[in-house]
């Protein structure tokens, strides 16, 4: 059910292009991104090239050195390398110089991107294949950087090879983890990625896997973006990507495993400093914004970490339900991340602020920028003042969508083994919420690690177990002596053998009598 990859504009010149070099022996290069999105496809070209007999090499820039994208650094280091012809991955779509000075040294360039083309169209490189790109006819306009990569070697491969459905697993890693609707072709990609990958011969998936106490389990797209895909971003994030990129290219044991425990060790080392700009960040915020005046925060620290100011800018988006950019500043320059929330275009507000920026890119709800640091604060002046006339008072006030009212007695093995059929679960097909009213604490609740909860509810017929991640705050003071209204999604965990349902708390309430419940309250 895939659609015919030679839809998609620019295809057949790239396909033409890369057969050409190959059989003039000319060296190919790809060069990739620094995320999982981009580390998984620049695997996947590698991979598929070498399979055709290319003689190709990779690039994948460091972000704290040289930033996004092609770099008129990296450009030096392609040209002394005699690349003939460069195929970029998951990025390329704004690099009208770079093209440029590659142009003019002899170099082609086949651009493969999802990112959101500028104003001013694409580039001049050889050929682009983006569905997003003016023109383009390709019916699915939600695939990730990989997604594309995958289309690309589908048409360099031809769809019926058995070899392209070995790298599912890579097309799944990316896709999950640069949380792109999982809906359309990216939902089929998933779903048998996700087989894939659950069952990878390679190996340093297998060791990572190992190593993030996965084996034997099914992987699901929850394990990807959680556990997995944070540790393949870890390197990306605090310097290198190249541990990320040749654990995925690996296929000695002992470099698997080795690679594997730095991924892990890097990751741990990303979620404190991850935590110690969080904690600044909210006393900015305490400290510095006034919520009337001001409805995006736009924040800006001294060496803040450039590789997880875009984490702290999501969980800041969790916290106060606001667009919200995190610029990191050393000395003059600038360099931002942003998350945005629902009918706040942020791709398409950077584009209007463009005369304060030196470079900006992304999607609607996740961008990039940099900046000079004395238009800081123009920057936070003029995005708010777009902000008063786009964000309605409606739009900052943060909606669960409740799809179904159940009690806690019809929740069944069966139930939760039928919903797993609308699996894989993201970004366009979360998984089911359920409302569970006028329940009973059982007995005294669990305070776990990082402000998390556990608690034994029942409704007078049934009781489960309910985990609610960083909401011991969320409790009301005498927990026992009233009823809550509980949202929560729901799992199966299978211990030792014995499966028992858990429930997974989203928000939580003291009940109310049910006239006083509103229909708004269930919307």
């Amino acid at each position: 059910n895939l659609h015919d990859q030679f839809l998609m504009k620019g295809m057949r010149e790239a396909v033409a292009r890369i057969r050409k070099a190959i059989e003039l022996k000319e060296h190919i290069m790809v060069y990739g991104d620094y995320d999982v999105d981009g580390i998984s496809a620049t695997a996947l070209m590698m991979l598929v090239l070498k399979s055709i007999k290319a003689d190709v090499s990779y690039y994948i820039p460091n972000r704290l050195e040289e930033g996004y994208g092609l770099s008129h650094k990296a450009i030096g280091d392609i040209i002394r390398k005699k690349v003939g012809l460069l195929i970029t991955v998951d990025c390329g779509i704004t690099a009208f110089s770079e093209i440029e000075e590659l142009k003019a040294s002899g170099i082609d360039t086949i651009i493969t991107d999802h990112h959101n083309p500028s104003s001013e169209g694409s580039p001049a490189a050889y050929t682009v294949i983006n569905p997003l790109q003016e023109g383009c006819a390709y019916p699915d306009k939600g695939l990730a950087g990989v997604g594309v990569a995958f289309k690309l070697a589908s048409a360099l491969l031809g769809m019926d090879n058995h070899q392209l459905y070995q790298h599912l697993d890579l097309v799944c890693l990316g896709t999950v983890a640069d949380v792109v609707p999982l809906i359309g072709e990216n939902r089929i990609l998933v779903k048998n990625g996700l087989e894939e990958l659950t069952h990878t011969k390679k190996t340093g998936l297998k060791a990572l896997i190992e190593k993030a106490y996965l084996k034997g389990k099914d992987i699901t797209s929850h394990y990807v973006g959680y556990i997995l895909g944070p540790r393949i971003n870890a390197t990306g994030r605090l310097g290198s990507p190249e541990f990320s990129l040749r654990l995925l290219l690996t296929e000695d044991d002992k470099e698997a495993v080795k690679l594997a425990a730095v991924l892990d060790k890097e990751n741990k080392n990303r979620q404190k400093m991850e935590e110690n700009v969080l904690k600044e960040a909210i006393a900015k915020v305490e400290q510095e914004m006034d919520f009337k005046q001001q409805r995006v925060i736009v924040l800006e620290g001294d060496r803040w970490h450039r590789g997880v100011i875009g984490i702290v800018a999501s969980r800041l988006v969790d916290r106060f339900y606001r667009p919200t950019i995190m610029i990191s500043t050393e000395g003059e320059e600038s360099k931002g991340s942003g998350r945005s929330i629902k009918n706040f275009r942020l791709f398409e507000v950077l584009q209007e602020c463009s005369e304060l920026l030196k470079n900006y890119g992304g999607h609607d709800y996740a961008a990039g920028l940099s900046l000079h640091r004395n238009r800081i604060a123009d920057f936070r002046q003029k995005i708010n003042s777009i902000a008063q006339e786009r964000i309605v008072t409606e739009d900052l006030k943060p909606t669960l969508n409740i799809d179904i009212e159940i009690p806690v007695s019809a929740l069944s093995e069966g139930l939760l083994t039928e919903l797993d059929e609308l699996a894989p679960f993201g970004l366009g097909n979360p998984k089911p919420v359920f409302v569970s009213r006028g329940l009973t604490i059982r007995s005294m609740p669990q305070v776990l690690k990082r402000n998390s909860i556990k608690i034994w509810v029942t409704d007078g017929k049934v009781t489960a177990e309910a985990i609610g991640f960083g909401m011991a705050d969320e409790l009301p003071s005498d927990p026992m002596s009233q009823k809550i209204d509980l949202a929560y999604n729901c799992t199966l965990n299978d211990y030792k053998g014995i499966t028992s349902i858990k429930m997974q708390i989203k928000d939580l309430h003291i009940s109310q009598p049910a006239e006083s419940i509103m229909p708004q309250a269930v919307s």
